[in-house]
């Protein structure tokens, strides 16, 4: 490859990694309650519909975490209202759940703005 051509290529393939890129973004909300934590696990589905793109999770629209296809992301909240979300592409889905003191949760999200909040039991 000629040297010219080199540096826009290089540039290309760091934009592309950055899109794929996964991990934490932001804090997720203090524990302050004097009720037991709610405990989360957030579930980004295998969908191929943006699979290449990380789905950029958010609680009351601050980005947490950002999850590649098939991820999943554990954390404790305090109980009470929350707005969940996500931006994926050009998709901003946001959901309004209401977690209970120290309960187990599983949230499953789709690229097609589906946000399914299930409790721990309830899978079994």
């Amino acid at each position: 490859m000629r040297p010219t051509l080199l540096l826009p290529a290089l540039a290309i393939v760091v934009v592309l990694l950055a899109g794929c890129a996964g991990g934490r973004m932001g804090p997720v909300p203090p524990l302050t309650s004097s009720e037991p934590a709610a405990s989360v696990t957030v579930q980004r589905s295998r969908s191929a519909l943006g699979a290449p793109a990380s789905m950029l999770f958010s609680i009351d629209d601050r980005k947490v975490y950002a999850l590649r296809w098939g991820q999943q992301f554990s954390f404790m909240i305090d109980p009470g209202e929350y707005r969940f979300g996500y931006d994926l592409g050009f998709n901003q889905c946001r959901q309004r759940l209401i977690l209970e003191p120290g309960e187990r949760y599983i949230v499953r999200m789709t690229p097609v703005c589906q946000i399914e909040l299930l409790r721990y039991g309830d899978l079994r």
